[in-house]
C-alpha cells in the first residue's frame, strides 16, 4: 500500500517534471528567436528541452503543453508561473495567440529534428488569417513533423462570449459550494460536539468540489471569502481558510489527493475551539491573559477531538498533522511548545498563512477590531522572516493581490470599483466590478479587466473604506447585478 508521504513524493516529483519541462520550451523558443539552428547555444538549449520532454513522457503515449486563459497546463496539471519565467513565458503566450495557437500535443515518437523544425517554424510563420488558420498544421506534415499536432485557440470574440456567460455560472456554483461547505462544517461541528463518531464522505465531495471550481476558476470563491460579516463566521472561517489553501496548493501545482487532503486539513484546523467555553470563542471583548492561556489548547484539543471523532486514515494523519502544527512559527515560537526543534509540513504552513489572513481580516477570531486586508498583508509580510514561509506567503500575495480581491477602489475617472480577480503577471492592474460613478450607483455592474488595450488608461487612485460611502460590499459579492 502506497503512503501519504510516498504519493506526495511521486506528485511532486511530476509537478517539477513539467515545470523543468515549460522553462525548457520557454527557453528554447526565446533561444530559436534569436540564434541560427547551427548556433551552440541553439543546440544547448535544444537537448535541453528535449532530455526534459523524454524525462516527462517516461511511460506516457503524449504529452500535451497548453495556454488557457493564460494559465499554462501540461497534460491537466496547472503550473505556475515565477517572475524568473515571466518574461519567456510572455513572449511564447503572444506569439501563440498571434498564431490562432492553444497548444500542442507531442506524441512518443518525437525525434529532436522534429522539435527543432517545430520552434523554428513557429517563428517563421506568418500570422494566419481567418482562411490561413489549417496552414501551420499543413506546413507541419510537409516537413514529416508527423509527432507534433496543434491545438486551435478559440477566437477572441468566442473567448469573451465564454468569459461573459460563464462569470455568471461560475460565480452562482461559487456561491452554492460555499453556502453548502459552511453548512458541512456546521454539521460536523455539532455532532464533535455530541461526540458522535463522523462519516466523512459529504465533507470530502464538498472539498472536491472546491477543487474543482478552483481549478476552473478560482476568483469567484476567493471573493466569497473576502465577506466578513456572516452571522455564522466561525465555521465561515474555516470555509474560508479551505479555499485559500487549496488556491494557494493549487498554485504550487499539488495534485488532487494532495489538494484533497490539504482541503480537508484545513476545513478542520480549529476543530479543537469545540471543546472550549462558547463564551470565550464568542467574546466580544479583547482577550485577557487567561483567554489566550485557554485559547492556546485548541491544537492540541484539535489532535485529540479528530483521534476520537474520525477513522483514522490519510486524511485524518494530515488534519491531526496540521491542526496541531498550524500556529508553530518556523522560527520555533508560537504554539504549542516543543521539546525540541521540528520540520513543520508543508500543508501545515500553508494554512498557517491562509487562517492568520482571514482572522486578521475578519476581526472576529483571536482580535475583535478587523484589519484591511492591505494591511494585514504588508503585516504579515514584514514578519514573514519569523512566522511564515516567505516563499508561500509571497505566492499568497499573488492570489490575493496588491489590491485585495473584494476591495473597493477608487479608479482615475472617479468611479468605484470592486477588485474580484487578481493576475499574477500585473498585480497592480486587476479586473475591476464597477458598481458606481459621479452620478451614483450603476443599476448594472461593468466588469474591466484593466490589462485589457481598451482600459489602459485608468489606474486605481487608492483603496476605499466601503463605511465612507455606506456601501456592503457583500451585497454585490453574491449578486451578479
Amino acid at each position: 500500500m502506497t503512503t501519504p508521504l510516498n504519493d506526495t513524493a511521486i506528485d511532486r516529483h511530476e509537478y517539477q517534471a513539467g515545470r523543468y519541462l515549460l522553462t525548457a520550451l520557454f527557453l528554447l523558443l526565446k533561444s530559436a528567436r534569436v540564434y541560427e539552428a547551427n548556433n551552440d547555444s541553439y543546440k544547448a538549449q535544444s537537448e535541453r528541452f528535449f532530455i526534459s520532454l523524454r524525462r516527462y513522457m517516461e511511460g506516457r503515449d503524449n504529452c500535451t503543453i497548453k495556454i488557457v486563459k493564460g494559465r499554462w497546463f501540461v497534460d491537466e496539471r496547472f503550473l505556475f508561473i515565477g517572475n524568473d519565467d515571466m518574461i519567456g513565458a510572455s513572449a511564447v503566450a503572444d506569439r501563440w495567440a498571434e498564431l490562432a495557437l492553444g497548444g500542442m500535443i507531442v506524441g512518443d515518437t518525437v525525434s529532436s529534428a522534429h522539435i527543432d523544425a517545430f520552434v523554428r517554424l513557429l517563428w517563421e510563420f506568418p500570422a494566419p488569417n481567418e482562411q490561413q488558420r489549417e496552414k501551420l498544421s499543413d506546413r507541419l506534415m510537409e516537413l514529416g513533423v508527423d509527432s507534433i499536432s496543434l491545438l486551435v485557440r478559440p477566437k477572441a470574440d468566442d473567448d469573451q462570449r465564454i468569459t461573459d456567460e460563464s462569470r455568471q455560472r461560475l460565480r452562482a456554483e461559487a456561491r452554492e459550494i460555499f453556502f453548502r461547505s459552511i453548512t458541512i462544517v456546521k454539521e460536523v461541528v455539532s455532532m464533535v460536539a455530541k461526540e458522535e463518531k463522523i462519516s466523512v464522505a459529504r465533507t470530502k465531495r464538498v472539498v472536491h468540489s472546491i477543487i474543482d471550481q478552483i481549478s476552473e476558476d478560482e476568483a469567484a470563491l476567493v471573493e466569497l471569502a473576502s465577506i466578513k460579516d456572516f452571522d455564522d463566521y466561525t465555521y465561515a472561517h474555516s470555509v474560508n481558510v479551505c479555499i485559500y489553501g487549496v488556491t494557494l496548493g493549487f498554485r504550487l501545482g499539488l495534485g488532487r489527493k494532495e489538494l484533497s487532503q490539504l482541503g480537508f486539513a484545513a476545513l478542520f484546523h480549529d476543530i479543537g475551539k469545540v471543546r472550549l467555553p462558547s463564551d470565550l470563542i464568542n467574546k466580544p471583548a479583547r482577550f485577557n491573559e487567561f483567554d489566550w492561556a485557554q485559547m492556546r489548547k485548541h491544537p492540541a484539543l484539535g489532535v485529540m477531538t479528530i483521534a476520537k471523532s474520525f477513522r483514522l486514515d490519510p486524511y485524518m494523519a494530515r488534519a491531526v498533522l496540521v491542526a496541531f502544527e498550524h500556529h508553530i512559527n518556523p522560527d520555533h515560537s508560537g504554539y504549542p511548545s516543543l521539546p525540541e526543534p521540528r520540520t513543520i509540513n508543508l500543508y501545515s504552513r500553508i494554512v498557517a498563512i491562509a487562517d492568520c489572513f482571514d482572522a486578521l481580516s475578519s476581526g472576529r477570531v483571536y482580535i475583535k477590531d478587523p484589519i484591511s486586508p492591505d494591511e494585514v498583508l504588508r503585516m504579515l509580510m514584514y514578519q514573514m522572516s519569523a512566522k511564515f514561509d516567505a516563499g508561500l506567503l509571497k505566492m499568497f500575495v499573488g492570489i490575493i493581490g496588491v489590491y485585495p480581491v473584494g476591495s473597493l477602489v477608487l479608479l482615475s475617472d472617479d468611479s468605484l470599483g470592486i477588485v474580484t480577480r487578481t493576475h499574477a503577471d500585473d498585480l497592480r492592474r486587476p479586473e475591476v466590478r464597477v458598481i458606481a460613478d459621479r452620478s451614483g450607483e450603476k443599476e448594472t455592474s461593468l466588469w474591466l479587466d484593466l490589462r485589457d488595450g481598451d482600459n489602459r488608461n485608468l489606474e486605481i487612485v487608492r483603496l476605499i473604506d466601503p463605511a465612507k460611502y455606506n456601501l456592503d460590499i457583500s451585497r454585490f459579492v453574491l449578486s451578479d447585478r
